[in-house]
C-alpha cells in the first residue's frame, strides 16, 4: 500500500477532493475488494492503513488496469473486424446494384 495525495489528484483532474475520495472509497473499493478468508479481505483503497493516510494497493490497482486495458484491446479488435465486415457487405450490395442494370 502506498499513500496518495487526494487533494493533488483532485486538483489535477479538476474535481472536488470529497467527490474523488467518495468515488475511490465507496465505489471502486467496494467494486474490487474480495474476501481471502473468513475475516480477511483485500481492499483497493484504505482511508487509514497503519501510519498511511489514503493508502492505495498499487499492485492490485496495476492488475485491475491491466485487465481493463486487455478488455479495451479486445473491444477495439472486434470493432475493427465488424467495421471491415460492414464495409465488405456494403461493397457487395453496391456491386450487386451496379451489375443488376
Amino acid at each position: 500500500m502506498i499513500e496518495i495525495d487526494i487533494e493533488a489528484i483532485a486538483e489535477e483532474l479538476g474535481c472536488d477532493k470529497h467527490i474523488l475520495f467518495g468515488y475511490i472509497y465507496y465505489h471502486l473499493d467496494h467494486k474490487y475488494k474480495y474476501k481471502t478468508g473468513e475475516n480477511s479481505s483485500v481492499h483497493l483503497f484504505a482511508p487509514v492503513a497503519g501510519e498511511l493516510r489514503h493508502a492505495i494497493n498499487l499492485p492490485y490497482l496495476a492488475a485491475i488496469l491491466a485487465g481493463q486495458d486487455q478488455e479495451n484491446s479486445k473491444f477495439i479488435w472486434s470493432l475493427g473486424v465488424s467495421l471491415v465486415a460492414l464495409a465488405l457487405s456494403v461493397g457487395a450490395i453496391i456491386a450487386q446494384l451496379v451489375t443488376a442494370k
